[in-house]
């Protein structure tokens, strides 16, 4: 298979996934989520006030709408149509003037410049992540920042340690009644295509440090242990093992 055909798979995948996922930062904006991650990026950005932002897959628009409300001019891009048209809903709705653009988001170029680049749970699904980087550098200002929000969420995929603490975990999880986003087929789907995918391969934060540090980022910093008051009782136990982190690294 090619790489157009995998990347269409992937766009098909979060395509159909686009209404739970909508669901779910809608809540995120009615509840004491939105405060959570208000004072994270807050704290991240150093409280700066009109940053050039590009919002990579930004999905139904969370991180967009957040960013436009604190005061930044926001580009916001993603793969799938059916993201995008949740992002431009939401925009519309939280009255935020937000560039939403279908695209690529590996192969993304513009002529435009970015103070950050930043994207949440994102990361891990993408096709070539270091070619992804490099765009990235080359399209930040000098002293520009890549912010990325993820997690080893499949890790448990490739590594047999990991999938037996990810099997404990998951267990547990359902016996305090959590209840998973997607259908199970779709899991299952999401584990398949995962296991094309690179990152599924290697333990991160570590490797995004190396990687990044290589195409010529420098201060690059990790942050960890700021994601547990986004979870039910059912997420932590899941998650225990997979925690967040935060990578910051500077142009």
């Amino acid at each position: 298979m090619t790489e157009h055909q995998f990347a269409q798979q992937y766009r098909d995948y979060w395509d159909k996934g686009a209404a739970v996922y909508d669901e779910i930062v809608n809540t995120e904006f009615e509840t004491d989520t939105y405060d959570h991650w208000k004072t994270i990026l807050n704290n991240l950005l150093s409280g700066k006030q009109n940053l050039k932002i590009l919002d990579v897959g930004t999905g139904p628009g969370f991180l967009g709408v957040l960013l436009s409300r604190m005061g930044h001019q926001v580009t916001a891009i993603d793969s799938s149509p059916e993201m995008i048209a949740k992002a431009k809903r939401n925009a519309e709705k939280y009255n935020c003037n937000i560039k939403v653009i279908e695209t690529d988001i590996i192969e993304y170029k513009t002529e435009k410049t970015f103070d950050i680049i930043i994207s949440r749970n994102v990361t891990w699904f993408l096709y070539n992540p270091v070619a992804a980087y490099q765009n990235w550098h080359r399209m930040l200002n000098d002293e520009g920042q890549v912010i990325v929000f993820d997690a080893n969420w499949n890790l448990f995929l490739s590594n047999p340690q990991e999938a037996a603490l990810y099997r404990q975990a998951k267990k547990e999880a359902f016996e305090q009644g959590f209840l998973p986003y997607r259908e199970e087929k779709d899991i299952e789907e999401g584990d398949q295509l995962a296991l094309t995918l690179p990152l599924t391969y290697v333990r991160r934060p570590e490797w995004d440090r190396e990687m990044l540090k290589y195409i010529g980022f420098s201060k690059i910093q990790v942050h960890e242990g700021f994601d547990s008051n986004f979870y039910s009782t059912g997420e932590k136990i899941l998650n225990r093992h997979r925690p967040m982190f935060v990578i910051v690294a500077e142009k």
